[in-house]
């Protein structure tokens, strides 16, 4: 297949972002020849008919989706961010397509797995070593999100980095220096680009636990096994450096829906109560976190106050840190904040029908022992959906590219078992309608009397 390669290439330099550690590479514009060489194989396999012109299920969703982004950016974004907002998300949706049409067989499932685990497993590697790295002293070029470059003095506070070696004129902040010129934020191990903020590093890497079972599911070779549980530990240890209470929510989240499919929820349930008292190894001192939870609280109520003012087109796709000071801390907000009540809803059936086909396969291929392979990844596909879910209640993951690659990852699943079983069908009808209806309007029903009840 013609589309792995670019794909693969394309799914690695998006996490990883070798181009900014690696100077000489700054020359090329390596996201647009990933983008071209998937986009590219796509059709050529297309033109070969080594794939069918099948469309995901979610494909339809996501494509409304999309296209109401483009209307609001059209009526509601100023005239100079419209063009760099199309490109933006025209980026992130056009490669969820490629993933959900260029994949459709376990065999190339598999491939696009180990490329996504690699990523997941080398972001772990950086985080647990910057939790261990010595401090320095660190130019801070984005005062916000505290980024900078590692000057190479060391230091213990920050008042160290002044003095006659400060460049003049220049702030200062002394963090931990991790692998290729990372750095750590306040003792939060966090990445680069989309995943600077320690939470969803957390987010990203805790999905990996899923891919890892369903990579050696097939394998009876107790070593792949034995570095699997060494890799899922790895992880685990990574979220604790991130300090993020959602992230430890979100890994408990991950071996919940495994414990649900072993055990059935009451045991699951039991056991997931019982591990809980560690969501208190990821969280900060009680100070930070209430400050944190208060300006989450205010950034809903801006959110309903955003939606109030244009209840059909919202603010537009990225205006929200232009009405509030912080974004939306919630990808639902976000939604129906930026993309008005019809953006919520197709934002609420994106991702009813991204999860729907994988339950179809526990339900409709619970008895096939020729299906063992689909319901693996059927788990894969909700195991990787769990930590998203989780954060979506306290993150902006609307737009964000790891959320799409998974939409796009979950398409690919479901193209895959239709290769095997043309005949299986995932319907969608009106009673999907009101399903999604009563998830997206009841969210928004609910949630001005959640913040009443917080004083918000």
């Amino acid at each position: 297949m013609f589309t792995l390669p670019g794909l693969s290439a394309l799914l690695v330099f998006i996490y990883v972002r070798p181009q900014e550690f690696v100077l000489v590479l700054q020359k090329l514009p390596l996201l647009y020849i990933f983008f071209a060489a998937a986009v590219g194989g796509l059709l050529v396999d297309l033109k070969l008919r080594l794939l069918r012109p099948v469309p995901a299920r979610s494909l339809l969703m996501a494509t409304l989706f999309y296209g109401w982004v483009l209307v609001t950016i059209g009526i509601k974004v100023p005239a100079a961010a419209k063009l760099p907002s199309i490109i933006e998300f025209t980026i992130v949706f056009v490669t969820f397509v490629v993933i959900c049409q260029g994949v459709q067989s376990f065999r190339a499932l598999r491939v696009v797995a180990s490329a996504l685990l690699f990523c997941f497993l080398f972001l772990t590697m950086v985080g647990i070593h910057q939790a261990h790295a010595p401090t320095g002293c660190l130019m801070i070029e984005d005062y916000m999100s505290r980024l900078g470059v590692p000057d190479g003095r060391p230091c213990t506070l920050p008042m160290d980095c002044d003095g006659i070696e400060a460049e003049p004129g220049e702030a200062y902040d002394c963090q931990r220096i991790g692998l290729f010129g990372t750095t750590a934020l306040s003792d939060r191990v966090r990445y680069r680009g989309s995943l600077q903020d320690p939470n969803e590093l957390a987010t990203v890497i805790c999905g990996g636990v899923g891919l890892l079972i369903g990579l050696v599911s097939a394998s009876r070779k107790t070593r792949w096994r034995a570095l699997a549980v060494l890799a899922a530990a790895a992880i685990f240890l990574c979220v604790i450096y991130t300090q993020s209470r959602g992230g430890m929510m979100a890994y408990l989240a991950v071996l919940g829906v495994y414990f649900i499919r072993r055990y059935g929820i009451k045991y699951a349930l039991i056991g997931v109560m019982a591990m809980l008292p560690l969501t208190a190894l990821g969280g900060r001192n009680d100070a930070a976190a209430n400050a944190s939870t208060e300006g989450r609280y205010e950034a809903w109520r801006a959110g309903l106050d955003m939606l109030k003012s244009d209840p059909v087109f919202g603010v537009g796709y990225g205006q929200f840190t232009e009405f509030h000071h912080l974004t939306a801390h919630n990808s639902h907000v976000l939604s129906f904040a930026e993309l008005g009540l019809l953006g919520m809803f197709l934002w609420i059936a994106m991702l009813y029908m991204t999860l729907k086909p994988a339950f179809m396969v526990l339900r409709d291929f619970a008895d096939d022992p020729r299906a063992g392979p689909a319901r693996t990844w059927a788990m894969v596909s909700i195991a990787m959906a769990a930590p998203l879910l989780v954060q979506m209640m306290f993150l902006s993951l609307t737009y964000h590219p790891m959320t799409w690659i998974y939409f796009g990852f979950a398409g690919a699943f479901y193209s895959a078992v239709k290769s095997h079983a043309p005949g299986w069908r995932v319907k969608f009808g009106i009673n999907d309608i009101l399903i999604i209806g009563a998830i997206a309007y009841g969210f928004l029903g609910v949630l001005p009397f959640f913040l009443m009840l917080k004083g918000f």
